[in-house]
């Protein structure tokens, strides 16, 4: 079966978030105060003491996560025990998992610091665009097991 066409802009959308996942988690583990971000007047608005949390989160889910996903999109590994729960292939279920992971994310920091920053619209944009790219038809027809 040929690829979607809704796969490229996806894997761009999981590229572009993992760069600014990796980005931004480094840069909080770094320098856990958030200096190198200019983020320390927020520390106080978050129930956290320092951006190590934060920074593992940003390297690890929105950083990390979405390279093994577009990994799993375009090769399509058979990871049996990674799609014992679904009908669909492990890859396309955690893109619509990490989709969600990212809008849950932003509205808690909406909440705790509002949107402050442009980084803050692009990033959402590009999280409703990675559900809506997934949710094509298309895409679930090909990744249905």
């Amino acid at each position: 079966m040929k690829r979607p066409p809704a796969l490229w802009p996806l894997i761009f959308s999981l590229v572009f978030l993992a760069l600014g996942g990796i980005y931004g988690g480094i840069a909080l583990l770094a320098d856990p105060t958030g200096g190198l971000l200019q983020l320390t007047d927020v520390l106080p608005l978050l129930p956290v003491s320092d951006y190590i949390l934060p920074g593992l989160f940003l390297l690890i889910v929105m950083g990390l996560a979405p390279l093994i996903l577009s990994y799993g999109l375009l090769a399509r590994p058979n990871w049996i025990w990674a799609e014992a729960l679904s009908g669909y292939h492990w890859a396309w279920l955690g893109t619509l998992g990490l989709g969600v992971t990212l809008a849950i994310w932003l509205i808690v920091q909406g909440l705790l610091i509002g949107f402050r920053w442009p980084i803050q619209y692009i990033t959402a944009a590009d999280g409703l665009l990675i559900i809506v790219l997934a949710s094509v038809p298309g895409m679930r027809r090909f990744y249905a097991k």
